[in-house]
């Protein structure tokens, strides 16, 4: 960009020429930041990452956090398992693991092998 030229006005004030606020997206309420820099005025556009529009976003699984978390436990993320093995894990902790562990022992009965 090209050096623009401004005027200061009787009470400090000065515009900011319309391409250098389009090309950095200053609208009005816009934060900027000032400071000096070695003898010269530097002026930033403040940078806030608002999380506000994210907070509350997660779809409502009927779940309390600690429920989620007690889910999560345990087992690979993303979940791989069948609905079966979610639904057992549903249950207290350390119950679901001996059951998970019990099942995966046990040999499957009821499977016959069929050619590939």
């Amino acid at each position: 960009m090209d050096v623009l030229e401004v005027t200061v006005a009787e009470r400090g004030q000065i515009v900011i020429p319309k391409q250098a606020r389009d090309a950095m997206g200053i609208k009005p309420g816009t934060r900027l930041e000032m400071r000096l820099v070695d003898g010269t005025l530097v002026i930033a556009k403040q940078v806030r990452l608002n999380l506000d529009k994210w907070i509350g976003s997660a779809p409502d699984d009927g779940l309390t956090t600690q429920q989620a978390l007690q889910e999560l436990r345990g087992r690979p993320v993303p979940w791989t398992g069948s609905v079966e093995d979610k639904q057992i894990l549903a249950s207290p902790h350390a119950e679901a693991v001996a059951t998970l562990a019990k099942r995966q022992a046990a040999p499957r009965a009821g499977r016959k092998k069929t050619a590939r």
